[in-house]
């Protein structure tokens, strides 16, 4: 039976609250025996990660086409199908409202009856598409929520990507970022991941909202989540790589202690067609000031060559694991690219900006 879980805001300027909604996933009275031991982490396109934590599935975004108007539950559901080789979808986030983000989310949570997390606006969208009003909570950031006895997530107001020496000047359309914190017998494994980011003084200045609310800013933020969650960083991040991703990495890696970078929102530039296989690869030498910045910093790269590659987070690390199953599921191959013949990044040499 799904138990209630527990959404609080961590003490900030504008909220200090408990609330309780209904969702999934599992309860206190989960048994010690029941504790994961890793996270299983697929990435299917752009932003799209599922997370399968023990009997608990989080999936990011999961847009299944780009450019689309419209959801495609046909999609949805053929992808759905093939996730559940590996576990579930028990709980959807959405990052940020674009149309390679977003599209198909309420979708999503139509299908799975999960509970949605995102935006007020986004919230208002699914309504708008048939999805119960309680079945979205509205986020703000700093909200702490209790996944279940072992997982907890907090909500981290983050800033949207801009252009090469531009300023959001604290404004821009509402963007979320995950800290996550899972406990095993072995050790609470930490991973914070944003569907998008900007960098330089983006990340200092305070981020007022459409309602004229101070929301914080980003780093701050990040900060606040990090100690309310008791611990002095994280040991993954899933970020980028947008322009400007090295301005982030520059503050992120070393002030929270990052052990490996998971690089996504890639293979969408001129069309995303989920079937078809990631149609350019990431490479990291389109980002030299980046690649370097990890290097210096002992922080490896870790990332997908094609839709559904997976892995496995655990006490040891991370390290990719056969996801064949799955990709047979959606007319993939076991390994390597296709079926579509890659070509280059259509931003290739506009990754990272002069001024970084």
């Amino acid at each position: 039976m799904k138990k209630a879980l527990r959404l609080s805001l961590l003490a900030t300027a504008t909220t200090a609250a408990v609330i309780a909604i209904a969702a999934c996933g599992g309860g206190d009275d989960v048994a010690e025996a029941d504790a994961p031991t890793n996270v299983r982490m697929t990435w299917f396109g752009i932003t799209n990660w599922h997370y399968q934590v023990g009997d608990l599935g989080i999936m990011l975004d999961g847009a299944v086409g780009f450019p689309a108007n419209d959801p495609n539950p046909a999609v949805v559901t053929r992808v759905h199908d093939a996730l559940k080789l590996k576990g579930d979808v028990d709980v959807v986030l959405l990052g940020h409202l674009h149309g390679d983000h977003s599209v198909d989310t309420p979708e999503w949570a139509k299908q799975t009856g999960a509970q949605y997390y995102g935006s007020k606006a986004a919230c208002e969208e699914a309504v708008t598409y048939g999805i119960a009003a309680d079945k979205c909570s509205p986020l703000y950031g700093g909200e702490k929520v209790e996944l279940n006895k072992f997982v907890t997530m907090r909500v981290v107001r983050w800033v949207h990507s801009i252009g090469c020496d531009l300023l959001q000047n604290g404004g821009g359309i509402e963007t979320f970022g995950y800290l996550f914190t899972a406990k095993t017998p072995d050790k609470t494994l930490t991973w914070y991941v944003t569907d998008s980011g900007a960098g330089g003084r983006d990340l200092t200045i305070d981020q007022v909202d459409a309602d004229g609310v101070n929301r914080g800013a980003p780093l701050t933020n990040l900060s606040k989540a990090v100690r309310d969650a008791g611990i002095n960083g994280f040991e993954v991040w899933q970020g980028g790589p947008e322009s400007r991703v090295v301005n982030q990495a520059r503050t992120v890696v070393p002030a929270f202690n990052v052990k490996y970078f998971m690089p996504h929102h890639f293979g969408a530039r001129g069309g995303f067609n989920i079937l078809g296989g990631l149609h350019y690869p990431y490479v990291e030498d389109e980002m030299p000031k980046l690649k370097q910045l990890l290097i210096d910093n002992n922080v490896p790269q870790f990332y997908s060559t094609n839709f559904f590659d997976a892995f496995v987070y655990d006490k040891n690390g991370i390290r990719s694991v056969d996801n064949a199953e799955v990709k047979l599921a959606m007319g993939l191959p076991a390994s390597g690219t296709g079926p579509t013949v890659q070509g280059v990044n259509p931003r290739a040499g506009q990754m990272e900006c002069a001024s970084d």
